[in-house]
């Protein structure tokens, strides 16, 4: 029986082969784009889940009342994790960790060269029980010595290998911002799905006397405490306690209004208000759209299967009508079309891990991931597939196989069953209402993000910032003595005799950029403390980013503050509407007090998602990380090499880099553009598999219709009114799927658009673009089919059948 079911299977399929490679390309499409979607987000759930005592690991974070709202911070005070251990007993351990970015390594040579390593996810000063809370299995050495003492470090396998060229580099030496470092212990290389991807550990004792001179008013976001708690001890009594905790060590004159939060260890990857040490955070909605994608890819290619099963059904009704005749049940029926779905199914799940490998080999080096797909050792892959064919099987060939199955057999071997009065036909309209309604609702997605991201490149920020270069000062120069001011000071005044440089600063940061400094100050005149970010900059940095001074002057030309520069922001903030008012107001910032002496106008020092915020601007010069070059020549390349030839000779120790400042903001956005760019494939990928459902219906309209457009042409019809009647009903569905879809759409996009401070609009044009989008594709593929009936001789049309 199973040998003849296959045999009919295969026949069946082979004889309509046309609906057969649609029904297979559809659901090779959306099992391969639910595949992939199905490996991001298990990646994304996957951060930190290998940890033996995860549930019990928690984040001590920073909650901060700001200008717009609380801001919030991973980073606490150096000095927080020694005072933390003592006063809540619950914890277990508790270890802080203190991180540095695109650090360099420098590795003595047996010949005596030095080589620097560039060290791309840079370096951490750790604690040695680190290893006590985290999973990290040591290879060689001791985890609970190996960081105790100074100017001591773990390396990862991967960078013993690295920098050694060997697994045991035990007693080996690396050097690090001009100190030696011994190597002490070897651990396993960090897997891609951490929070924590640390392959050097420096001991943090190397560093501990100047972190905790700092106190608690200094709070970097790369310095992060960590604690594991006792067993059944709860993270809300250490919460309850924490107001008395700051006002013992802050006292009462506190100007943040801080609270340290417990961030549980699962909630790190998925919380974007936090910053992690080395990887975007994915927040939780953007993962559940990525589900609903998911399913709504499977549905689309699932309705395809669906329609023209129970279009074509018609077709195999004398086939029914001659099997019940001879004694077959209906559900032998059922099973033997059951069984044709799955073969088909079975096609596409073999067909789609070969697209799927494809793709990754593409999406891979865009998403900076490394998916891939091991269908030897991953069971949960084997889970999904099995599931997607079942599903997939029975959500196709069900529903068809009842309608088939129940035709009766005096009525089928008369050829009285008719498309129009078979079960099925109001199914088909509705299926394909559905299918226009996800196709709109993607396309209006799309649309929305692809427009925002316009927006956000095209928005004025406040500020030049094109053709301009930051080049870092490297750590461990710009807050040197007098020798690293006289090297800065220099290498701006080399720079600026070359041709082809128009202006060259000093400075923290780029007005906008990823290093951002806040801090408290008072003013005179008001008694409460305000909240504002800092920039440290030289006088040449407004002509260089085209500040304007809307009262006052610019910064005077100085290596120490002599007055401040505010923004129009911070003038509002305090109480005041003309620039000119402040003029002269000393602020009290940082143990200074200085008078303010000029006005700029505001200008984003974030990303667009945040509102405008105040800024206080001071010469301080062991303040200055960055080199600002504003190139006016078109021969980039030489002009770079000129700028790198001068750096080098100041910092010969150092490797030479820099970035372009659209650059640096365009990557305030990667998470959007490639959520964008993912959507818009996807949203392109549930429109092909629409259309191609569109296009077997109207090939079987067609076939049905032939006589029906002979006659028609005989009698005076032309090819656009025949053209019109096929098309009128798929317009009618289409206008019916966009009625449904654009509410969902204005909501869905309003949620999307909310968390940004600046955004589009979301006006009419978005929504008729998306039904103009809907009804061009849906009547070119119409179209192809039905001018080609149209255009058949009708003398051919009548001999048909």
């Amino acid at each position: 029986m199973l040998k003849n079911y296959l045999k009919t299977a295969f026949r069946n399929l082979w004889r309509d082969k046309g609906s057969a490679l649609i029904n297979l390309s559809g659901l090779t499409l959306g099992i391969t784009s639910s595949l992939i979607l199905f490996l991001l987000i298990r990646h994304a759930t996957s951060f930190d889940t290998f940890h033996s005592k995860r549930d019990r690991i928690y984040r001590v974070v920073t909650q901060t009342r700001g200008n717009n709202g609380n801001d919030h911070t991973p980073g606490v005070p150096a000095v927080l994790p020694e005072a933390f251990r003592t006063d809540f007993p619950e914890a277990e351990e508790v270890t802080f960790l203190s991180y540095r970015a695109g650090s360099l390594i420098t590795i003595t040579q047996p010949s005596g060269e030095a080589k620097k390593y560039d060290e791309p996810r840079g370096v951490v000063f750790a604690q040695p029980n680190f290893f006590k809370i985290f999973d990290r299995k040591i290879i060689y050495g001791d985890a609970e010595t190996g960081l105790d003492e100074p100017n001591e470090v773990i390396l990862s396998k991967r960078s013993a290998f690295k920098y050694f060229n060997k697994e045991d580099a035990i007693n080996e030496v690396i050097k690090f911002d001009n100190r030696e470092y011994r190597v002490t212990a070897i651990m396993e290389d960090c897997p891609n799905n951490t929070d924590l991807p640390f392959e050097v550990m420096l001991s943090y004792a190397t560093i501990k006397k100047e972190s905790d001179e700092k106190g608690w008013n200094s709070i970097w976001s790369d310095e992060q405490c960590y604690i594991l708690l006792k067993e059944g001890e709860s993270p809300a009594s250490i919460e309850a306690r924490m107001p008395d905790f700051i006002k013992k060590h802050l006292g009462n004159g506190e100007f943040f209004e801080r609270t340290h939060p417990l961030q549980p260890l699962a909630e790190i990857h998925f919380d974007d208000r936090y910053s992690n040490l080395n990887y975007n955070t994915v927040p939780k909605p953007v993962l559940l759209a990525l589900g609903v994608v998911a399913v709504f890819l499977i549905v689309t290619a699932c309705i395809n299967f669906i329609n023209l099963t129970t279009a074509e059904a018609i077709k195999r009704s004398k086939e029914v009508g001659i099997r019940k005749s001879l004694g077959g049940t209906r559900g032998q029926l059922i099973v033997q079309f059951l069984g044709e779905t799955s073969l088909v199914t079975l096609a596409a799940v073999l067909l789609s891990l070969g697209c799927a490998q494809l793709a990754l080999s593409f999406l891979n080096p865009f998403l900076e991931l490394s998916l891939a797909i091991n269908l030897t050792q991953d069971v949960g892959l084997w889970v999904f597939l099995g599931s997607i064919m079942i599903v997939v099987s029975l959500l196709s060939g069900l529903y068809p196989s009842f309608i088939v199955s129940r035709y009766k057999p005096a009525l089928a071997l008369k050829n009285l069953i008719n498309n129009r009065n078979s079960s099925g036909y109001m199914l088909r309209r509705g299926l394909v209402v559905t299918q226009f309604f996800i196709s709109q609702f993607f396309i209006i997605g799309t649309i929305v993000i692809i427009r925002q991201m316009d927006y956000f490149q095209s928005k004025d920020l406040g500020f030049q910032r094109d053709a301009i270069v930051s080049v870092p000062i490297p750590e461990g120069e710009s807050p040197g003595g007098a020798d690293g001011v006289s090297k800065m000071r220099t290498l701006k005044n080399e720079l600026l005799t070359f041709s082809g440089i128009e202006g060259v600063s000093l400075n923290s940061a780029p007005p906008a950029s990823g290093n951002v400094s806040s801090t408290g100050f008072n003013i005179e005149g008001r008694e409460e403390e305000f909240v504002t970010q800092v920039k440290q900059a030289d006088d040449s940095y407004f002509d260089l980013f085209q500040l304007k001074i809307l009262a006052g002057e610019k910064l005077a030309d100085g290596d120490t503050a002599t007055g401040f520069v505010v923004n129009e922001k911070l003038v509002k903030m305090v109480g005041l509407t003309d620039p000119q008012d402040i003029i002269g107001k000393e602020i009290t910032m940082w143990g200074r007090k200085k008078p303010v002496v000029g006005v700029v106008n505001d200008f984003h020092t974030m990303s667009l998602a945040q509102p405008l915020e105040p800024v206080i601007m001071l010469n301080r010069i062991r303040g200055y990380d960055c080199l600002s070059v504003k190139i006016a020549s078109a021969d980039f390349q030489s002009v770079i090499k000129k700028v790198q030839e001068k750096w080098e000779q100041a910092y010969p120790d150092h490797i030479f880099s820099y970035e372009f400042l659209d650059q640096q903001i365009k990557e305030f956005y990667d998470n959007e553009r490639r959520m964008s760019v993912l959507l818009t494939i996807f949203t392109s990928m549930a429109i092909f598999i629409g259309c191609l459902g569109l296009l077997g219906l109207v090939t079987f309209m067609a076939s049905q219709k032939t006589k029906e457009i002979g006659v028609r042409k005989v009698f005076g019809a032309s090819v656009e009114s025949i053209l019109i009647k096929f098309s009128k009903e798929f317009v009618v569905l289409i206008v019916i799927g966009f009625v449904l879809a654009a509410p969902l759409g204005w909501w869905v996009t309003r949620l999307y658009l909310d968390q940004f401070a600046y955004k589009i609009e979301l006006g009419p044009s978005i929504f008729l673009m998306g039904i103009g989008v809907s009804l061009l594709i849906a009547l070119v593929t119409v179209s192809y089919k039905s001018i080609k009936a149209a255009t058949v001789n009708p003398v051919e049309s009548l001999r048909y059948e």
